[in-house]
């Protein structure tokens, strides 16, 4: 008999899916979970390829039969269909979540529907939309999933996101607001043929978009639509009092699964005995990530047995802690083995990650094998474009990457920003080079900035909008901040680069940040502009106030005493660039971001999070900063440059304050992450390329602004300096005349008179000579 053929009656035949590799230890079995009685030998599922998990289950039977007369028989399912099984039956607990869902659903096509599915990290949001996905489509529905993930955060972006999971091709290059009309054209076709269930998941990394959703896009969708909104806090009051969303939201809060629940998981596990099991649940408190750590521990090679009368273990140890964050150390000590360990600390790093970024940051060439063990992890889950780690579990991983190993922590980084930028810069047809630019600002990053992201807490405190029913609360709060303002001293530290920081706030200088705020025009121009930030028990901490650049926010913007400086000297081509329609935003300006308490690094990382969400934005930035040596090096330290406009005393009446910007659309994307690399002195690190780019940044950011280049040459009159600016703004003579309410005439005369000073011939050599 031909070897191959001995080998399929006399042992289990090898897996048909090569990459498909166990990711943990067999245990003994019987084949009485079977059917049958005899023990099935210890190597014999383990040769299968199938996971460890699957293993332990009784699904494997569904795979491979092992007959009565020992022979194994051909698989009944694929591997991919035994995984699709485990996944539902591993599923356990949430029966009133999935009612909810199904109630939902039956009111469909003759109504539109909003869930707001909510919890903290780890409670398993993102596998109960799983879940409701797997149902919606069962049932004949068309489903489309979009994750904050790797995402530039605006409509245009949004909209390309979600036509391209519906596979719908967008037209490449298409302005924005045609691009979104498109999408609601086609979702509604779609709806008109069948229900349509729309996934929008880690909604609290989408804060920039949650005015333009609720008050734009989704408003535009018809009936048949049900809306699933994802995320770590529920929904604004905004969503709740809106005439289009108040009787159609449904709020749906997790917590954590019950005792019955969390046994059945166990007895999935294989975690049959009562007193280990007992453990398991006391240890796990019913938090899903939690249990599933706890279960990979009780699989990995040398873990207790844990019978009745176990005391040690960690499940005793976890449950002693009380901690996930010991539970996710515990679990890097013990699983995986070592070859495996380094890809998940890696995987953590890297944000998101395929098989060739992974094999980029380890410096080695890693297989289809290899790289199948790690995306096997129940933490682990396929996004947009490659796969992710759990936003919980990342985080905790690379603190304890970063305290143990900072020299390792800071190879991978270095290893991401290249990679990134590589492919930032070349050719790209597939329009990914948008989100490219979004990964690489994860990894660009100064000193100072680390210092701030190693202060952020994993559960921060967020700003929330803020409705005119608060404005009273607002203003008593702005008045106690005047009164009660006293000196403040704010250290951080980087552990990488072991520097520490320390900045000192005068009794003055805190309360910068709640002058001139005229909540009454705020709330009067409609959006979201004023946002708090509150302690659990509701007690407001702060408030920012952050306006979207447009048609109808460009009037107030002119007029404000903090925006005016910029706004009100814009050339006519900006402020055509800015005049976008109100449902759109051509950038932000953040007027003030102010907390009770600079002390307090819960506070400051809630301010801290909110810039970094609206610089991942990928769009203009403006912003007036408190003239204070805190906020000024935190702004440049992010990559924020001085503006060209003047400067100005509206934050009290002698000390100036200069305007900042960051604007990194398009080209200009590139040049901000050049200018990131010169500050922080990573250019060396990305090749002669971005060192030149960066030189040429650093000639730019030396010269002094054009203003003060032309308010500096003494042969100019103060008039012919006022028009100077203006004709360096690209003003023509008629606008530059209004501006200063004279003749043309009189502008001309100016005009020569300059080029006579300057031995210029015309106005493109007399603007060059000006800024020279």
């Amino acid at each position: 008999m031909p070897q191959s053929e001995r080998r399929c009656h006399d042992s289990p035949p090898p897996c048909r899916d090569s990459s498909y590799h166990a990711c943990g230890s067999p245990i003994s079995m019987r084949k009485q979970a079977f059917g049958v009685s005899e023990r099935i030998p210890r190597h014999a599922l383990s040769r299968l390829g199938i996971p460890a998990h699957i293993r332990k289950s009784r699904l494997v039977v569904k795979y491979y039969r092992f007959r009565n007369d020992g022979k194994w028989s051909e698989p009944d399912m694929s591997l991919n269909e035994v995984e699709t099984e485990w996944d539902s039956r591993a599923f356990v607990g949430r029966k009133r979540e999935l009612s909810v869902f199904e109630a939902l659903r039956a009111k469909l096509p003759a109504s539109r529907q909003l869930l707001n599915v909510y919890g903290t990290g780890g409670m398993g949001k993102s596998f109960l939309l799983d879940e409701f996905e797997k149902r919606a489509r069962a049932s004949g529905g068309t489903t489309a999933t979009v994750d904050s993930v790797g995402f530039v955060r605006t409509p245009h972006a949004f909209c390309s996101r979600l036509l391209e999971a519906l596979d719908i091709r967008a037209e490449r290059g298409a302005e924005e607001t045609r691009l979104v009309d498109a999408c609601v054209d086609a979702l509604a076709g779609i709806a008109e043929a069948s229900p349509l269930y729309l996934f929008i998941d880690t909604y609290e990394q989408m804060e920039s978009l949650d005015q333009w959703l609720r008050e734009s896009f989704l408003k535009r969708l018809g009936k048949n639509v049900m809306i699933v909104v994802a995320g770590r806090y529920p929904l604004s009051e905004a969503w709740r009092i809106s005439a289009a969303w108040g009787r159609c939201l449904t709020r749906l809060p997790l917590a954590e699964l019950d005792a019955a629940s969390v046994e059945r998981y166990a007895e999935y596990m294989h975690i049959f005995d009562r007193g280990a099991a007992t453990r398991f649940r006391s240890a796990s408190r019913g938090h899903p990530l939690t249990m599933s750590l706890l279960a990979f521990l009780y699989a990995s090679p040398g873990s207790p047995e844990l019978d009745a009368n176990a005391e040690a273990g960690p499940y005793a140890e976890a449950d002693r802690y009380d901690t996930l964050a010991y539970v996710v150390n515990r679990w890097l000590e013990e699983v995986p083995d070592e070859h495996l360990r380094p890809f998940v600390e890696a995987a953590a790093v890297l944000r998101r990650f395929q098989q060739e970024s992974l094999s980029y940051a380890m410096e080695r060439e890693i297989t289809a094998s290899e790289f199948y063990q790690l995306i096997r992890f129940s933490f682990i889950r396929k996004v947009d474009r490659g796969w992710a780690m759990h936003g919980l579990m990342r985080e905790l991983v690379n603190r304890e990457l970063l305290s143990r190993t900072p020299e390792r922590y800071e190879r991978i980084r270095q290893r991401a920003m290249q990679y990134y930028y590589a492919k930032m810069t070349e050719p790209n047809e597939s329009g990914g080079e948008a989100q490219d630019g979004v990964e690489i600002m994860y990894y660009v990053g100064d000193s100072l900035i680390r210092a701030f992201m190693n202060w952020f807490d994993t559960a921060p405190l967020r700003f929330f909008p803020a409705g005119p029913a608060e404005r009273s609360e607002l203003e008593a709060y702005v008045q106690r901040r005047k009164t009660e303002s006293r000196e403040a001293r704010i250290e951080i530290y980087d552990p990488l680069s072991d520097r520490r920081f320390a900045f000192g706030l005068t009794a003055r200088e805190t309360a910068y940040t709640v002058q001139k705020v005229d909540f009454e025009a705020l709330f009067a121009l409609g959006y979201d502009i004023v946002r708090v930030l509150r302690n659990a028990a509701g007690a407001m901490l702060g408030f920012a106030v952050v306006v979207p650049i447009n048609e109808k926010t460009l009037p107030y913007l002119r007029r404000a005493p903090r925006s005016k400086a910029y706004f009100s000297n814009l050339s006519s081509a900006m402020e055509a660039r800015l005049a976008v329609p109100s449902d759109y935003r051509a950038g932000w300006f953040v007027e003030t971001i102010d907390t009770a308490d600079y002390e307090d690094p819960a506070q400051q990382s809630a301010m801290g999070y909110l810039l970094h969400d609206l610089i991942y934005s990928g769009e203009l930035i403006v912003e007036s900063p408190a003239p204070t040596t805190y906020f000024i090096e935190a702004h440049k330290s992010l990559g924020f440059e001085v503006a060209r406009c003047p400067a100005h005393t509206e934050y009290e009446d002698t000390t100036p304050a200069q305007t900042f910007v960051i604007d990194r659309r398009g080209e200009l994307g590139l040049d901000y992450v050049h200018r990131m690399l010169r500050l922080t002195g990573q250019s060396r690190l990305v090749g002669q390329a971005a060192s030149e780019a960066a030189a040429g940044a650093q000639a730019e950011a030396d010269a002094p602004p054009a203003a003060d280049r032309i308010a500096g040459r003494p042969e100019l009159t103060p008039r012919e300096k006022e028009v100077a600016k203006l004709l360096e703004q690209g003003m023509k003579n008629a606008d530059i005349a209004a501006a200063l309410f004279v003749s043309e005439v009189t502008v001309k005369k100016h005009l020569r008179s300059m080029m006579a000073k300057l031995a210029a011939k015309n106005r493109t050599q007399l603007l060059k000579r000006l800024l020279e």
